[in-house]
């Protein structure tokens, strides 16, 4: 195109134009007022919105403090991070273990993690007994007590928190037992409708491999069932789901599997716990427990977890379904790993699903949710097991 069809094709888009009147001042004027309130009206209404949403976040807790981009780990109001709607854990100390007439038991406590506060200080029922081991329940609101006397004579309590976050009282549950004294509870759980207790116990100070994996109905106090278990390579039991099925991972398990009991109904007396159960999972639990330290699954049973790696300082996530390995975290320097020091090292809380998961190694503590680790701090650094076993906290 040459220069004077250029100007020729201006000209003709110029014409309408120049046929147009223009508008007085004042015309413009008024148009530019009304233009500037309707922004104004829009902005403060866009504003508004903003800042009902974020006033309901703050209301509903959802606004924390975790790093930028970061997961939400610490609820508005509380003075420190805890697990979503979960931050009741009971401490032991580890004086309060049993066996040892020469040292006298002290007080155990139900904390809140959210405000650093003891909700409780919870002594045994009886005098002469100590806090050996202890279970919390999925939803954080009922807590068992293992309590054993010098002669290991055994004996249970609960202690539950109401909606406040007000604990009732320590009271004894299961009184008829029929574990022989002498043996010491090294691991319990509650199943999710808070109907079921499982704990396996052991030969105190190493003195025998032998054992016993055994069920509780804690709201009739009857027997579900008790099966002999090799205790020295291991053994450990959890509730899947929000019902009966028990997962028990036991060192003598012939096939090589973790097993799966429903607990709904009782078993015979001397009945096999392989031919109560089913096998549960594949591939990477061909061996369940790991230097004495069994797999933990979660609550809906498709993930498994472990320590794994040089000096267990990583996390290791499993899929139940298919053995592969998901992930591998560093989650604490070695030196803290090794369970010689005064912190535990491991898992302290994770979700239904496993997308999010709080640990601990030393002084080291983080919020996983879905691989990425936030570090925090929580109100305090949660103790290792005493040298004779006894389990410290339970979330």
């Amino acid at each position: 195109m040459q220069d004077y069809d250029l100007r020729d094709q201006f000209e003709e888009w110029a014409r309408p134009l120049r046929a147009t009147s223009a508008p007085a001042v004042a015309a413009l004027r008024s148009r530019v007022r009304r233009r500037t309130a309707r922004i104004a009206a829009a902005s403060g209404f866009a504003l508004a919105v903003v800042g009902l949403v974020a006033g309901l976040l703050v209301a509903s807790g959802l606004v924390g403090s975790g790093t930028p981009g970061g997961p939400v780990v610490q609820a508005q109001g509380s003075a420190y991070p805890a697990p979503p709607g979960q931050p009741y854990v009971f401490v032991n100390s580890s004086a309060t273990f049993v066996n040892d007439p020469d040292v006298a038991a002290t007080p155990a406590e139900l904390r809140n993690a959210a405000t650093g506060k003891v909700v409780k200080v919870l002594w045994p029922v009886h005098r002469g007994v100590s806090f050996s081991a202890a279970a919390a329940a999925p939803g954080d609101r009922l807590f068992v007590l293992a309590q054993q006397d010098s002669d290991g004579t055994l004996s249970f309590a609960e202690v539950r928190i109401d909606a406040s976050g007000k604990a009732g009282p320590l009271r004894q549950v299961l009184r008829d037992l029929p574990e022989p004294p002498g043996m010491q509870v090294v691991r319990m759980a509650v199943n999710a409708p808070a109907t079921r207790l499982s704990f396996t116990t052991a030969v105190p100070d190493g003195l025998g491999p032998s054992g016993s994996l055994v069920v509780y109905n804690l709201q009739a106090g009857t027997l579900i069932g008790s099966w002999p278990v090799v205790t020295s390579s291991g053994a450990s039991s959890q509730f899947l789901g929000y019902g009966n099925n028990l997962v028990a991972s036991v060192g003598n398990v012939a096939r090589g599997q973790d097993l799966l009991v429903d607990t709904t109904t009782a078993f015979p007396p001397g009945s096999s716990l392989l031919a109560d159960s089913r096998p549960y999972g594949v591939g990477a639990f061909a061996s369940p427990c790991i230097s004495g330290d069994c797999l933990t699954f979660t609550q809906d049973g498709t993930m498994a977890l472990y320590q794994g790696g040089p000096a267990g300082v990583l996390l290791v996530e499993v899929s139940a379904a298919s053995g592969k390995v998901l992930r591998k975290i560093p989650i604490g320097p070695s030196s803290a790993a090794n369970g010689t020091g005064p912190y535990f090292c491991g898992v302290l809380w994770a979700s239904a699903n496993g997308h999010e998961i709080w640990t601990q190694c030393g002084t080291r503590q983080l919020v996983i949710v879905g691989g990425h680790a936030t570090r925090i701090r929580l109100a305090w650094p949660l103790p290792t097991n005493t040298s004779s076993g006894a389990s410290v906290f339970a979330w």
